[in-house]
């Protein structure tokens, strides 16, 4: 098996999973490059920024925003980092755009603070902002809420990339997070890191590649009410996608593979030491693909001590990792936990604190493993074998469930 999961990695998952998110995506400017949610603002005003603008850099900008206002960005290259430090008010963002292309926060520092540097400033949004090759965290914020992040990016960083801390209403849609923790695992924080406190969290249509640490990592969030899907997480040290310590989180509709350290899954679920609540909780993992992995595709782990509980893990597949399709290593489980409508490609999945069915093992009759496509073909073992029960109503590529006579067992509906 080990040498079949090494011709399918985050290059060949890139034609077909990451088109397909793209696809399902949100068109974030219209013919002339302007974000089509950006209307010209009927309170506040609009501030340009570049070699055509009222202002030379996005910090002179930003000192001057209210709460309703527009910043627009020529296209280009903006040395010097950002520090927000005005906020926008209930219903009157203040928005930072690329105008017709993507700005790029540049610099020098980075630091604890982040290249930029939020704080607790809230009601703000990023539209085709991308932040590079910060000294520390790329972007980070700290006791914020309302925060928007569109076409957004993160290219470089030491530490980690998007760190939002005791951060509430958050939604990341559209971002590109590469390369970053350069320190490897001297590195604070992850790539996106959605914790210690965050809650209403929803991350979608992104793309988080080889980073030298965690994916997307929701943590230490005891109400995290967190919707983490539709993203193509590829590559990363791992977890790709990592839940510790977290309750009332959603993962679905993700293609997760490549991981590169071998005591890592592509997806990762956890109660570490630095937990203070010690429990994971109503966290439900469905219509993924986890592949090709260099630990497993789902991977459980307590560190000492603590409980997770009410876990359901319906309608995924996995392929070709190398520590199988699911690693126990936790046997401290409460609740209810299932394990239903999965296709485990490495095998037979079974534990006894989970309810096992309608589970398949091996290939059931993929159209293309060997290149990243886990749909399924005709006479497909898995169509319409699938169990009705806490199934979604779509599959990963949106599509209604069921679509036959009955479930598709997988990540897809045939």
């Amino acid at each position: 098996m080990r040498s079949t999961i090494r011709k399918f990695g985050p290059a060949a998952v890139a034609a077909v999973a990451i088109a397909g998110a793209i696809a399902t995506g949100t068109a974030f400017a219209d013919a002339a490059g302007r974000p089509t949610d950006v209307p010209p603002p009927s309170s506040g005003r609009t501030l340009t920024v570049g070699p055509n603008g009222q202002y030379d850099t996005i910090q002179a900008a930003a000192d001057e925003a209210q709460p309703g206002d527009n910043v627009a960005i020529e296209p280009g290259e903006y040395d010097g980092g950002l520090t927000v430090n005005n906020s926008g008010s209930d219903g009157k963002y203040i928005t930072f755009y690329g105008d017709g292309g993507a700005a790029v926060i540049t610099g020098d520092g980075g630091g604890d603070d982040g290249l930029l540097a939020i704080g607790d400033s809230s009601w703000l949004r990023f539209i085709d902002v991308t932040s590079k090759g910060s000294n520390g965290f790329g972007v980070r914020a700290n006791g914020a809420h309302d925060l928007v992040f569109q076409n957004f990016g993160v290219d470089g960083s030491q530490d980690g990339g998007l760190v939002l801390l005791g951060t509430q209403n958050i939604l990341v849609d559209g971002c590109d997070i590469h390369d970053t923790n350069g320190r490897g695992t001297s590195a604070d924080q992850e790539a996106m890191s959605l914790g210690e406190g965050s809650s209403n969290i929803e991350v979608k249509n992104c793309e988080v590649h080889d980073n030298g640490e965690e994916g997307i990592d929701v943590k230490y969030d005891d109400d995290a009410q967190a919707k983490i899907h539709d993203n193509v997480v590829t590559g990363n040290r791992g977890p790709n996608i990592y839940v510790d310590s977290s309750s009332n989180v959603e993962v679905y509709n993700n293609v997760s593979t490549g991981t590169t350290n071998e005591t890592k899954a592509g997806i990762g679920l956890a109660v570490e030491d630095y937990s203070s609540s010690h429990k994971l909780d109503n966290v439900k993992i469905y219509n993924n693909v986890s592949y090709g992995n260099a630990q497993a595709g789902l991977g459980f782990w307590v560190e000492s001590s603590g409980t997770m509980s009410n876990i359901q893990v319906v309608n995924n597949t996995f392929f070709g990792n190398d520590r199988g399709a699911v690693a126990f290593d936790a046997d401290q489980f409460g609740g209810d936990n299932v394990l239903r409508n999965n296709v485990f490609g490495e095998g037979d999945v079974s534990n006894d604190d989970f309810a096992a069915d309608h589970n398949v093992s091996g290939d059931p009759g993929f159209v293309d493993p060997g290149s990243g496509d886990f749909h399924l073909k005709d006479g497909s073992a898995a169509i319409d074998a699938g169990s009705k029960t806490g199934a979604p109503a779509f599959d990963r590529d949106n599509k209604p469930r069921p679509a036959g006579d009955g479930f598709d067992i997988g990540a897809y509906e045939r």
